[in-house]
């Protein structure tokens, strides 16, 4: 009988110690989860994560700072829709950020990056407009210094990004053409290069945060990693867009040297 219960005892306790180590296991891997620190390409974010009741998806690096532009008298110049097109049409420009602003497009940049901790070292700020239409949902993209990847295959992006909705699209005001009806959602994923896109829409759905363009709305984001813009339903979607960059673009020191 003795040597019988200790071949009960020795599984049993076995058991008893994998339920422990397991349970262990978890409350470790929770506690991970609730101390995930930042990406070292933006290490400097420790503001918050933002997250509201028109945000729906897993949490990513991301604040959102609503009724932002305090300024009206800024926020009525915004309003001129051709403003918004020249800006498209000029493409993305580069401010060393310590140069005063040219133009409302640099004051911009000033206004969302200068009480911010990660404009404190930048070297400057590549910036541009947007406009989305209804023709097609964007691609899932990361930004990157696009010529030192097309020439030579190095990577580098910047440090953190923004997008600013400074065009009122659902206001009386705005002509038909320019009202959206619905869409043009930024869509932010927590996954870098080394992660598939393809993935993102069919294994991954559950942790794509949606972000809807409200007016006067500004969002930081990680754009080092994948996102993209929803398919506009109508009318046209305007943005601005912001990066902060520790390094000049090859595109913008070409244009220096």
């Amino acid at each position: 009988m003795p040597s019988n219960r200790q071949d009960f005892v020795g599984p049993i306790l076995l058991a008893i110690f994998a339920y422990l180590a397991s349970m262990l296991t978890r409350a470790f891997q929770r506690s991970l989860e609730q101390n995930v620190p930042a990406d070292p390409l933006s290490e400097l974010v420790i503001q918050g994560r933002g997250k509201n009741k028109q945000t729906k998806g897993r949490l990513v690096e991301h604040v959102i700072i609503d009724n932002f532009m305090t300024d009206q008298s800024k926020l009525n110049k915004l309003q001129d829709s051709k403003l918004w097109e020249d800006c498209v049409a000029s493409g993305s420009k580069w401010w060393d950020g310590k140069s005063k602003p040219r133009n409302i497009w640099e004051e911009l940049n000033q206004n969302i990056w200068n009480q911010r901790l990660e404009g404190k070292d930048a070297i400057g700020f590549e910036y541009w407009c947007d406009v989305f239409m209804d023709n097609g949902p964007g691609t899932w993209h990361i930004d990157k210094d696009e010529v030192a990847f097309e020439q030579s295959d190095k990577l580098i992006t910047p440090i953190m990004g923004a997008m600013y909705y400074g065009f009122n699209h659902t206001s009386s005001s705005s002509s038909d053409n320019n009202r959206i009806i619905g869409g043009g959602h930024l869509h932010l994923i927590n996954a870098d290069f080394r992660d598939n896109p393809l993935e993102f829409d069919v294994v991954r759905k559950d942790e794509i945060v949606e972000i809807s363009p409200d007016f006067n709305r500004v969002v930081i984001f990680n754009s080092s990693k994948w996102h993209r813009v929803t398919r506009v339903t109508g009318g046209k979607r305007y943005a601005f867009v912001s990066n902060v960059n520790s390094h000049v673009p090859e595109v913008f020191a070409k244009k220096q040297g």
